[in-house]
């Protein structure tokens, strides 16, 4: 494809993780660059960075701290909670 708008055309109703334009095999061999399908197609990007993304699964782990002000965002709202409150909208 040499026409700019017809290769315009073609990207903005294709659904893929990653396209060529007028090349078959160069795209793989850019590590730099993500690879693979979409949906039913593929299993998403992979390559370089893009793929261990895909193939991390990232565990976030949250730990509240014993002494924390949690409780006061629970009902019944007193006056701390109102307090605090106030606090924040002016923060904001």
């Amino acid at each position: 494809m040499k026409s700019r708008a017809t290769i315009a055309h073609v990207l903005a109703r294709t659904r893929a993780c990653g396209v060529t334009v007028n090349d078959t095999l160069h795209h793989i061999a850019r590590l730099n660059l993500p690879f693979g399908g979409v949906g039913p197609s593929g299993i998403g990007g992979y390559h370089g960075e893009a793929g261990f993304q895909t193939f991390s699964h990232m565990k976030p782990v949250f730990r509240q701290a014993r002494l924390n002000g949690a409780g006061m965002l629970n009902p019944p709202y007193g006056k701390r909670f109102w307090k605090m409150l106030k606090l924040l909208m002016r923060l904001g």
